[in-house]
């Protein structure tokens, strides 16, 4: 089987030398909760909810009843044309009710980077519509993942995403990120000037206000390293972005749907985007879909224009609106925001407990956390070879029974299902620990 998925399967990014190293891919078969299972029948606690978004975990019947159930119903029909189904219907209602924004619009796509994609088209359609089609920069963050089509991938800025890709899409530009471990500005938290938010004005006013269309970001950076901005950042943003009539376009494609510990990220900070994509937690994965809530703003020139000239095959499937309306009932009658905000709590707290030398920061808001591994901890100072030590934990982990993703800058990714339980974490603790003091001693 290893030999014919090596032989077959291109991975989506994917060391393919790493995979050789290991004699072929790791196979998962089967998942039950926050665990999944190899061909070997080796147990995991995953620790990443596949890639973020398992939210009411694995196993689900009641979700593959309802989608099942869809399919001999009706199980495809487009949404072009002024053609609409009631599923679709229900769950625009139902999403716009939920999201930070006033009176919003939903489209559907078919998962994150689609509705990245339509997030740009819309910051740009909207000024365009407003006869200033030159404003149409965007501006985003280094660390940022956005996604990899063409238009995502321009606003993403981690290491490797563009290399043999280029040209991107234009008018594309990025600032420094908000983290005060490592701060960029050398600050420390609680004593600076929120530089970090300062940098967006700088920005806008380099590019000139005239042309800047929007700026994005993902209120908890992810794949980035689950970096936490400082206190008062987003509500520094949307005042900048006020002052200069900038778009502000929130990423929840990641922190949507209680992964934070609240409903959507933006919550947090009590801040309304004008734009705000989702996708992941809408469904935990048991189908593909995304969405884009739209705000009256942005909504009022395109209805006046008549026509919005975009759209997926898929948008507002009728299967995966079925999967999604089912999940998000999961998550608010199981309190899984609740969960995920009180156990990632635990989770921080028991990995400080440790002490382990290699741990720097342990950072996260609900189960949507990091630790960061360094050489020197007192100092901060990190690991010479960029992904070495993470990824030598992540792999003694593995035959501990975790499923552990190493992120960039040596971070080790921490967002488990939103189900987890005590004694889950409790168990993830102390195989997480075991697996950092063994690569320690190695290093």
């Amino acid at each position: 089987m290893k030999k014919d998925d090596m032989r077959y399967f291109l991975h989506p990014t994917s060391s393919i030398d790493d995979m050789e190293s290991w004699g072929g891919p790791k196979i998962i078969e089967e998942g039950n909760g926050i665990r999944i299972k190899s061909v070997e029948g080796k147990t995991y606690i995953d620790c990443g909810s596949g890639l973020w978004l398992n939210n009411v975990g694995y196993g689900r019947t009641e979700l593959a009843e309802v989608a099942k159930k869809q399919m001999e119903k009706l199980s495809y029909f487009q949404t072009f044309n002024g053609y609409s189904h009631p599923l679709v219907i229900e769950l625009a209602k139902k999403v716009a009710g939920m999201i930070p924004m006033d009176n919003p619009r939903i489209f559907f796509t078919s998962g994150g980077s689609e509705s990245n994609d339509t997030a740009y088209k819309l910051a740009r359609i909207y000024w365009y519509l407003q006869g200033n089609p030159s404003k149409n920069h965007i501006i985003a963050r280094t660390k940022a993942y956005h996604g990899v089509s063409y238009g995502a991938v321009s606003a993403t800025s981690l290491p490797g995403f563009w290399d043999g890709f280029r040209p991107l899409v234009p008018a594309f530009h990025h600032i420094n990120h908000p983290h005060c471990y490592f701060c960029p500005w050398g600050k420390e938290q609680g004593r600076c000037d929120l530089e970090c938010a300062a940098a967006l004005e700088e920005k806008i006013l380099e590019l000139g206000q005239d042309n800047v269309a929007a700026f994005t970001a993902e209120p908890v950076i992810g794949t980035g390293g689950a970096i936490v901005p400082p206190d008062g950042y987003y509500q520094r943003i949307r005042e900048i972005c006020d002052k200069y009539d900038v778009l502000f376009i929130a990423d929840e494609v990641i922190t949507g749907f209680g992964r934070t510990g609240k409903m959507f990220g933006m919550l947090q900070w009590g801040v309304k985007p004008d734009i705000m994509m989702m996708a992941k937690g809408i469904t935990s994965g048991y189908i593909p879909m995304g969405a884009v809530g739209i705000s009256e703003r942005v909504y009022r020139p395109i209805r006046n224009h008549g026509i919005f000239m975009h759209g997926y095959t898929y948008s507002g499937h009728p299967v995966a609106c079925a999967v999604a309306l089912k999940n998000i009932e999961l998550i608010e009658t199981e309190n899984l925001v609740g969960n995920a905000r009180e156990k990632g709590e635990l989770l921080r707290s028991l990995i400080r407990n440790l002490e382990l030398p290699s741990i720097g920061e342990v950072r996260g808001l609900g189960l949507m956390n990091a630790v960061q591994l360094v050489q020197d901890a007192e100092n901060r100072t990190k690991f010479n070879s960029n992904l070495g030590f993470a990824k030598r934990v992540s792999a003694i982990a593995w035959e501990n029974g975790l499923a552990l993703r190493p992120l960039i800058d040596d971070g080790l990714q921490l967002s488990p299902p939103l189900i987890i339980t005590e004694a889950d974490i409790i168990e993830l603790v102390d195989k997480l620990g075991r697996s950092i003091e063994q690569a320690h001693r190695e290093f």
